[in-house]
């Protein structure tokens, strides 16, 4: 993979907050948002719609 530079850009992943498992891969434009970011969106280990929250990628 090629190496990103640091920019506004961040790429983080959303997290399900029953489950915790990482389920979705999203950028976040660092000078435009602030705090972490909040979807409501489809897991497939529940099988329904819950509540996902921004986390950091390994």
């Amino acid at each position: 993979m090629a190496k990103q530079k640091k920019g506004n850009i961040e790429i983080v992943g959303l997290k399900c907050s029953e489950c915790n498992q990482q389920n979705y891969v999203t950028k976040k434009n660092r000078r435009n948002i602030e705090g972490k970011l909040e979807f409501k969106k489809y897991c497939k280990f529940d099988r329904k719609h819950t509540l996902h929250v921004e986390t950091k990628l390994k």
